[in-house]
């Protein structure tokens, strides 16, 4: 490991005496992601050098050839990169299940995305991965372009996005590292339709300055890149009333237990209509190569497992451990098919994936030493949850919902 500490210690001198410039970032850069409604609104970010400081939106439905629309956002120094901006504009009003056409500037290319559907009449699909920009960018291309062609809705990640933090004990970020992600993801996961793919991500270890244990003054790029309502990093996103994601913090910037604890459980019980409850997250509680009782693992399973059984959460995707697992259903640390999928487990862009035990765990029903991504189906009454693998469908699973859930 000693010579990329070497390697990222002679870019960042070079970084900082020769500040990169590129008069298309903006274009190379943009990027979609949700804070509010997904079948109403749009947050649409890029990166651009600090010059070029409006934050405008020019958009339209895309099937009326009717005026642009100007909508106007906020822009602030990009966080360690202040020879950047990074610029949010929120778009309100959409209408549902509706593709729209955006643009930069008048002059600028035309992008497009879709809004969510309001009502769960007919099954969407989303990706679902993590531990992203591990390796090299080829690995990471491939994967999102297997990913974009399944023409998902949405992306949820579990966080490793960038790998822009490599050690728990210096306290560098790599933030170039990101706007090498950004690039990659803003060229690659568009859909087969045209539309630009929008991310949720919760964070990783890599992800922030030190790695566990630690605050969210340490996890500015993140939150800046991935912003979501409040102060906190964890947060729930509502598609209407048919699917809830919770979007948690392993131990990273906030301590399982406590706050986020306490939160997890009134958000929960606030949501028993619901008719899908997902929630994601970077360490797992069940992990397919890592140590069962490791602290990290011993402390979701005490404080949010419990909540996850009370409270109908039907699947939970994990990540961290660069592999594939698929456990059975599980209630009380015991097999039992009214409980909870545990999924993952972070292999997203990992050239190698981990060696797996050689003892299957008695929690596991499914694992392999492979990269993937996960593609979901949401119907009115299940999951269709499958591990596709280089294009082919190499596990699946259908996960129904509970009767009488509320």
């Amino acid at each position: 490991m000693m010579h990329r500490w070497y390697f990222l210690l002679v870019c960042y001198l070079l970084l900082f005496l020769f500040p990169l410039q590129s008069a298309s970032l903006s274009e190379e850069t943009v990027y979609l992601t949700w804070q509010k409604s997904p079948s109403t609104t749009m947050t649409i970010q890029w990166i651009s050098p600090t010059e070029r400081k409006e934050t405008i939106i020019y958009y339209r439905e895309r099937k009326k050839e009717k005026n642009w629309e100007e909508a106007r956002g906020i822009a602030h120094p990009f966080p360690k990169m202040e020879q950047y901006l990074l610029h949010s504009v929120q778009l309100e009003g959409l209408l549902p299940s509706t593709q729209y056409s955006f643009k930069l500037g008048l002059e600028s290319p035309e992008n497009q995305f879709l809004t969510a559907p309001a009502t769960l009449s007919k099954e969407i699909q989303f990706v679902v991965g993590g531990d992203l920009y591990h390796d090299d960018s080829e690995t990471l291309i491939k994967t999102c372009s297997e990913a974009a062609s399944k023409n998902p809705l949405f992306a949820l990640l579990g966080g490793d996005i960038a790998y822009a933090v490599t050690s728990r004990f210096f306290a560098f970020e790599d933030t170039e590292r990101w706007l090498e992600w950004i690039k990659i993801w803003h060229e690659t996961m568009i859909t087969p339709e045209g539309n630009r793919i929008p991310t949720l991500s919760a964070i990783g270890n890599h992800d922030l300055v030190k790695q566990y244990q630690q605050t969210p003054e340490q996890a500015k790029v993140f939150s800046a890149l991935f912003p979501m309502p409040g102060a906190q990093i964890y947060n729930v996103l509502d598609f209407n009333d048919f699917l809830s994601i919770w979007i948690l913090d392993s131990g990273h910037a906030h301590p399982i237990s406590g706050d986020q604890s306490k939160w997890l459980k009134n958000t929960l019980q606030n949501r028993a209509q619901v008719s899908h409850k997902i929630a994601i997250y970077h360490v797992p509680a069940y992990p397919s190569v890592r140590s069962f009782n490791n602290e990290i693992s011993k402390a979701i399973r005490q404080f949010w497992v419990p909540l996850f059984e009370q409270f109908g959460i039907q699947t939970v995707f994990e990540n961290h451990d660069h592999t594939y697992k698929r456990t059975y259903c599980l209630l009380k640390n015991r097999i039992d098919p009214r409980g909870v999928l545990y999924i993952g487990d972070g292999c997203w862009g990992i050239s190698r994936a981990r060696k797996l035990p050689l003892l299957k765990r008695f929690y596991i029903e499914k694992h392999s030493s492979l990269r993937h991504f996960i593609l979901v189906t949401l119907f009115p009454e299940a999951q269709l949850i499958q591990c596709i693998h280089e294009g082919q469908v190499v596990d699946q699973c259908l996960k129904k919902n509970p009767p009488n859930e509320s």
